[in-house]
């Protein structure tokens, strides 16, 4: 799953919002790309994979409006992936700081 040179930073369960469905399974930051697999035992087959050079921004939302969860990647076309994860603040440190020098790529 990972490529030649490229190694695990962080990774954690967390939900992916695919055609209006939480998706459950892991969210893992490489120092190349952020990539978010499906579990295995979700009905619901998912993975999604995102270059580090592509991320524009790193937002929050609150998931159902309550839960202080949501964290929203939006990449320089625009697209904007919605997760939820336990810790969103260190995710956005982790993946900003990471993405900063592949943004001169």
């Amino acid at each position: 799953m990972l490529h030649q040179g490229e190694y695990a930073i962080a990774e954690e369960g967390a939900s992916h919002f695919h055609q209006s469905i939480a998706v459950g399974g892991t969210l893992i930051l490489t120092n190349k790309r952020l990539i978010f697999r499906s579990s295995p035992c979700f009905s619901y087959p998912h993975f999604l994979e995102i270059d580090l050079n592509r991320i524009s921004d790193i937002q929050f939302f609150k998931h159902m409006l309550l839960n202080p969860t949501g964290l929203a990647v939006v990449s320089q076309d625009g697209n904007l992936e919605n997760f939820i994860v336990d810790d969103r603040k260190a995710w956005r440190e982790r993946i900003l700081s990471t993405a900063l020098p592949h943004r001169n790529q």
